[in-house]
């Protein structure tokens, strides 16, 4: 056989799949000729991507509607678990709102959990924050690759489940906590501002002005004094208790979640997915997600209108599982199935979007906050590989976010009949009256004929409302007042995070963005104490504190954490003495992962009580190996609400804060 004739049968092989060679994919998907890292290939028995998906539109270096390209907005976290009372105080407004599930949270806004309570934020694909009870945090920082939250009071357990490039902070009155890799870090801070540090999992760096040190898993830091020269204790951690059990539940609850392998990396919430509906196939888009719900459900239509500065008018879903399926992909009508969402290309680009709908106008009689003449608004969510129109972003946006006058677009006597495929099936279109959207009431839905869709006026850009403050809100229940509610912005906060420029960005202010939104659409303005740390044993009465960065006694090059004698106190940026006689055998229940357990939004709250206790007491534990010298202090003040800069920069600036809660 000539040689020619064998390179031109290995060609039909290769090219037929007899043998193993570059796959091609939908020039529309963009899909690498490998999967990203972190999930597994094709499983075996899932039928192979389809061939022939219909045409995108925006095939081609997506281009909207004011020209701006598709790109990722600022970054957004999910309150996705609440047990009990838990409260958002608003950054941009400054107004404490109860919180809500799905409710989307950015850089600036604070969270408060009452007693007995508990909370989990999402803020990227491997950071988690969970809150225990009589705990108020802000997010002082979130940035892509980049998070810092800081503690005012109570407890956190920072959860790095996934290995990534973001650099995460948790930033108290005294120390800065920095999680390293995969780890789990337990921070409780006393309103005097003593601290414990409890690493669960993994390791973690603790910085203070004076010295940086170093804690392993199994290990705790007591941290007490002036944050200007504090000083800690290592000992070994004590027994886990409620607390942690519940945050090993979430982790197994999240790790065992089946449908993250139909989802790409930017994809939250996934884990909300698999108790809620089913995964199944269809020819024309591939993977599919149905949700189980009565016949006549609809997407887009239990929920409410929500402002957020940025983006504007945000959805947020009444249901448990309702965040992948509003942020992220496109829902159609599938014959026999119902409502079915695509979720996109797994392995491409997917950003969050504060929903993935149409609007349009229609009707008559509007009122002072509505623009271009029409009474009602609605929307209709799009269908897979249909134009989305963004209303916010660069193209609506000023450089610090103002609303650019003129960025509002309407086009009369349009059929959104023949405009949007999902106005053709039952329910798929949703509205309410422009009176009612302003005033955040979105249960007082009205009927469209096929007549008011054929001549509706169809919204390109920004939907011509102003918002008002009941737009802040997420839901119709006020805030709870057993919600802690410090003055955060009158605290110190302990930082070694450099934020790019050494500023933070700094939310808009609501009023400022009410007065843009009106000048766009031509519209004239209208006339407890703690009792020193919850539960436990208190540290260790004999031998010495010790200060961060002098000295001691004497050295040890250990590479392993060894015990300090009598519970002596030690100085960060220090060596620690030589441990007197032997160590103690370290004795560290083993973290075994729980069963997987059912959506903690049907759990009822944690039996912890909101104060768990610490058994065994504590007992010594190895020194630090490496000592480590912390740069330039940098204390800072959480930035005022509104329009002040965001916390998080460390470099020794001091900013001021204030916070920000559905039914």
């Amino acid at each position: 056989m000539s040689m020619r004739r064998i390179l031109v049968l290995l060609a039909v092989a290769v090219t037929s799949g007899i043998l193993p060679g570059q796959q091609t994919y939908p020039p529309q998907y963009g899909y690498p000729p490998a999967p990203q890292q972190g999930y597994p290939p094709q499983q075996q028995g899932y039928p192979p991507q389809p061939q022939g998906y219909p045409p995108q539109p925006q095939a081609q270096a997506p281009q909207e509607a004011n020209g701006a390209p598709d790109e990722p907005g600022q970054p957004v976290a999910r309150l996705g678990v609440i047990n009990g009372e838990a409260s958002v105080r608003r950054g941009d407004s400054g107004d404490w709102v109860a919180a809500a599930l799905n409710a989307p949270l950015m850089a600036g806004d604070s969270v408060s959990v009452g007693p007995n309570g508990s909370a989990e934020l999402q803020l990227d694909y491997g950071n988690f924050v969970r809150l225990s009870g009589e705990t108020e945090m802000r997010i002082s920082d979130l940035e892509n690759g980049r998070n810092q939250i800081q503690i005012a009071r109570g407890l956190v357990t920072y959860r790095v489940l996934r290995d990534s490039p973001t650099q995460s902070e948790i930033s108290t009155p005294a120390v800065a906590v920095r999680p390293v890799h995969a780890s789990a870090v337990r921070v409780e801070v006393a309103p005097d501002g003593s601290t414990r540090i409890i690493v669960r999992h993994g390791d973690a760096d603790v910085f203070t002005q004076k010295g940086t040190e170093h804690i392993h898993e199994g290990n705790m830091m007591l941290v007490r004094g002036s944050p200007d020269d504090p000083e800690y204790q290592i000992v070994y951690a004590p027994a886990r208790d409620g607390w942690d059990n519940w945050s090993d539940q979430r982790d197994a609850y999240i790790e065992g979640a089946q449908s993250n392998r139909h989802l790409s990396q930017d994809i939250q919430g996934g884990q909300d997915l698999d108790a809620a509906g089913r995964w199944g196939y269809d020819p024309a888009y591939g993977n599919v997600w149905t949700p189980t719900v009565s016949p006549t459900w609809a997407p887009y239509r239990d929920g409410q209108w929500v402002w957020e500065d940025y983006y504007g008018w945000t959805w947020v879903d009444y249901q448990p599982w309702g965040w992948a399926p509003f942020h992220y992909g496109s829902w159609y009508f599938r014959t026999g199935f119902g409502w079915s969402w695509f979720p996109g290309a797994r392995y491409g680009h997917n950003w969050w979007r504060p929903a993935m709908v149409g609007f349009f106008g229609f009707g008559g009689g509007v009122g002072f906050g509505v623009g271009f003449g029409f009474g009602n608004v609605g929307w209709v969510p799009l269908a897979p590989f249909e134009v989305f129109h963004p209303w916010y972003g660069r193209g609506w946006y000023g450089g610090r976010g103002v609303l650019v006058a003129g960025r509002v677009g309407v086009v009369n006597n349009v059929n959104i009949y023949n405009t949007y495929r999902n106005a053709r099936f039952a329910n798929g279109v949703t509205a309410v009256s422009a009176q009612d959207f302003q005033r955040g009431v979105f249960r007082n839905r009205i009927g469209v004929d096929r007549m008011q869709l054929q001549q509706a006026s169809l919204v390109r850009g920004a939907v011509p409302i102003t918002p008002s403050a009941n737009n802040l809100r997420f839901s119709d229940r006020p805030a709870s007042a057993a919600t802690p509610r410090g003055e955060i912005s009158n605290q110190r906060f302990f930082s070694r995070m450099q934020t790019p420029g050494g500023a933070a960005t700094a939310r808009v202010p609501f009023a400022q963005q009410q007065a843009a939104v009106r000048s766009a659409v031509g519209e004239r303005a209208p006339a407890q104490t703690f009792g020193g740390y919850r539960g436990g044993s208190a540290p260790a009465q004999q031998g010495e504190w010790q200060r961060f960065g002098r000295p001691p006694t004497a050295a040890v090059p250990n590479p392993q954490q060894r015990a300090q004698p009598n519970g002596a106190w030690n100085r960060f940026g220090s060596p620690q003495p030589a441990p007197q006689g032997s160590a103690p055998e370290r004795s560290v229940p083993l973290r075994s992962a729980p069963q997987r357990s059912a959506p903690s939004y049907q759990r009822p709250a944690p039996s912890y009580g909101g104060r768990p206790t610490y058994g065994g007491g504590y007992r010594p534990v190895p020194e630090p190996g490496h000592q480590r010298t912390a740069p330039a202090p940098s204390y800072q003040r959480s930035a005022p609400a509104p329009g002040g800069n965001r916390g998080g920069g460390g470099g020794g600036h001091a900013n001021n804060s204030n916070h920000g809660g559905r039914r």
